[in-house]
């Protein structure tokens, strides 16, 4: 019990030092020892209060129409804001995602933040949820707070811009922050950078950021839509300083960059990490996860590159969008294009069925003589029906057999149309129907996991019939003796 008191005055007190802006480090008094201390700064705010005195505060009276840009805040001389508030009532139901938040620098005309509203507070998949952490908290019933402290020294310009169809009724803020006489030189301004892959690129890591010029990345949130059942994770963070061709920072899995493990139990925020939105590991899960580097930053002196795999050397395609937060000298580089509105929002995965065919995947359980069952290829696409297969994992030459009856008025002669899998660590297949060779191809593709198809005779006899799946070999150039057919349909043949 003492030691949780302890962790929770620890973790106030941080919060509150945070809040506060204190430069000094605390003493032998503890955090809350700098509060005596007299400040060489003024207090300020601009907020969203009815200039007429009345209670239409949030501009109701005023509302960000469609394609509009509101100034939040405009701020002259040297300073730093502490503190972010927001609250919104739009009918909107995208708003999160609709509405784009840009700050500005020292009279700068390229935002140094740029992104979805939702995104910036870590509500990346445009729904709220409650957690807190030390830079960001989300009160309850919507209140968004930011205390990421960002310095200037000539100014500082704050915007947000309703790029969704429908007009935002009411938009509460606060901007608080500190005025100074003067901004040490040695005060890096804050950036932070908005990125998204629908679905995640094949091949290719992830990149939550590239910066150029002299900071320290601080930290991101993830936001992930499952395109596929199953776990998203086990994909390595990589982070490359300074043109570096091998990563100063190679981590070991998804989960373990976010500061899990285990491939996460229930949600869950900290001070410097958690996974507050928590989905399962099925299609169209949604999950939110964030690491910031508050006690450990990571410097760069020219570039940085922050990247992490999507799966398994990057096995699979889900939808990833991300804020990166991170210090830095000025100029900086261009930020990559904010995606038009409409493409900020995940689609919903869809399935293609082949009209009237037999899913093979349903029949594995019927084949004897070696190891078959059901594999979801969504991560390769949209080609095969009901987005599997039935995989046949052969170490060797192997022979798999299913009886099925045709008795009556099954019997007779078919055209079949099969469609099977290629890949590189697949192998050569021949398909035996009551002893007669139907067809036979050569499952192997340099080029990746694709869908193929063919046609031929079928004949079925009245009562039992037996399939064979024949694994004879592989192609010199593949890896494996592994087979996939996705469906097959079966037309009768005029007589």
């Amino acid at each position: 019990m003492f030691a949780s008191m302890r962790l929770l005055y620890f973790s106030l007190t941080l919060c509150l030092s945070a809040a506060l802006g204190a430069a000094a480090l605390p003493g032998p008094a503890g955090l809350l020892e700098s509060l005596s201390t007299f400040k060489d700064f003024k207090a300020k705010r601009q907020s969203s209060f009815d200039p007429s005195g009345g209670n239409r505060d949030g501009r109701q009276d005023l509302p960000i129409k469609s394609g509009e840009t509101r100034e939040m805040a405009v701020i002259e001389g040297a300073g730093a804001i502490t503190h972010i508030w927001v609250t919104i009532a739009s009918p909107d139901p995208k708003h999160l995602k609709n509405l784009a938040l840009r700050m500005y620098w020292d009279g700068e005309t390229s935002p140094s933040v740029a992104g979805p509203i939702g995104d910036f507070f870590g509500l990346g998949n445009g729904q709220y949820y409650q957690y807190s952490c030390l830079p960001i908290q989300i009160g309850t019933n919507n209140g968004l707070n930011c205390f990421w402290r960002m310095p200037f020294a000539q100014g500082a310009r704050v915007t947000v811009t309703n790029e969704g169809p429908q007009e935002c009724r009411a938009f509460y803020y606060y901007v608080d922050y500190q005025v100074y006489k003067s901004l040490p030189k040695d005060r890096a301004r804050f950036h932070a950078q908005y990125r998204q892959a629908y679905p995640c690129t094949p091949g290719e890591n992830y990149v939550l950021l590239e910066a150029e010029g002299r900071g320290h990345y601080v930290g991101c949130n993830l936001s992930i839509h499952n395109r596929a059942d199953g776990w998203w994770g086990e994909g390595d963070d990589m982070i490359y300083v300074d043109g570096e061709a091998f990563p100063s920072l190679h981590g070991t899995g998804s989960e373990d960059y976010f500061c899990g493990a285990w491939c996460y139990g229930p949600a869950f925020s900290d001070l410097y990490l958690g996974c507050p939105l928590r989905g399962e590991h099925k299609t169209e899960a949604l999950w939110n996860v964030y690491r910031y580097h508050i006690e450990d930053p990571i410097p760069f002196e020219q570039r940085i590159r922050v990247t992490i795999e999507h799966g398994h050397a990057n096995d699979r395609h889900d939808d990833f969008s991300s804020m990166a937060y991170w210090y830095q000298d000025e100029p900086h580089a261009a930020f990559p294009a904010l995606p038009p509105a409409e493409e900020r929002w995940v689609a919903e995965v869809s399935m293609h069925r082949e009209e009237n065919a037999t899913e093979m995947e349903d029949l594995t359980g019927e084949f004897m003589g070696g190891p078959v069952g059901a594999q979801d290829l969504s991560n390769f696409g949209e080609d095969w029906s009901h987005n599997s297969h039935a995989w046949f994992t052969a170490e060797e030459p192997t022979t798999y057999e299913m009886i099925f009856d045709a008795s009556g008025g099954m019997a007779g002669s078919y055209t079949a149309e099969i469609w099977y899998t290629r890949a590189p660590d697949y192998g050569l297949v021949e398909l035996w129907m009551n002893g007669a060779k139907m067809t036979a191809w050569d499952g192997y593709d340099a080029n990746g996991v694709t869908r193929a198809k063919l046609s031929c005779p079928i004949t079925l006899a009245d009562g039992a019939n037996t399939l064979e799946v024949r694994i004879t070999g592989k192609n010199p150039a593949s890896s494996g003796f592994y087979a996939g057919i996705d469906c097959f349909r079966q037309t009768p043949v005029q007589q």
